[in-house]
């Protein structure tokens, strides 16, 4: 949890009900991401397994995500949203190794 403590989603105080439900949460976020396995987003429930967690979040929470997060999470709500309607079939890790090879780590501005 040191990351999540040093990216300001969590305090280091937090329950261990919270720790688990921000664990499970970041499992299910990476899970079209995990295998070279075409994801298929109609079948996963991957929404509603995340939401699975929002109780946990309301009630033990201590810090707010970091601001710039709430963009983030709402184009991957969004993002996965579409792909389940649509009924996508897609190889998600292959596209984040593209994204990876040509990220310049120099560039600080994200």
């Amino acid at each position: 949890f040191d990351e999540s403590i040093r990216m300001g989603f969590l305090t280091g105080e937090e329950n261990s009900l919270m720790l688990e439900a921000h664990k499970l949460s970041g499992y299910c976020l990476g899970e079209p991401f995990q295998s070279y396995e075409p994801y298929n987003f109609k079948t996963s429930r991957i929404t509603s397994r995340i939401s699975e967690h929002g109780a946990v979040f309301l009630k033990h929470r201590l810090t707010p995500p970091p601001e710039e997060v709430y963009t983030l999470h709402r184009k991957l709500a969004g993002a996965y949203n579409l792909c389940i309607k649509i009924g996508a079939i897609i190889s998600c890790r292959d596209l984040l190794d593209e994204v990876i090879e040509h990220f310049d780590t120099r560039d600080r501005s994200l």
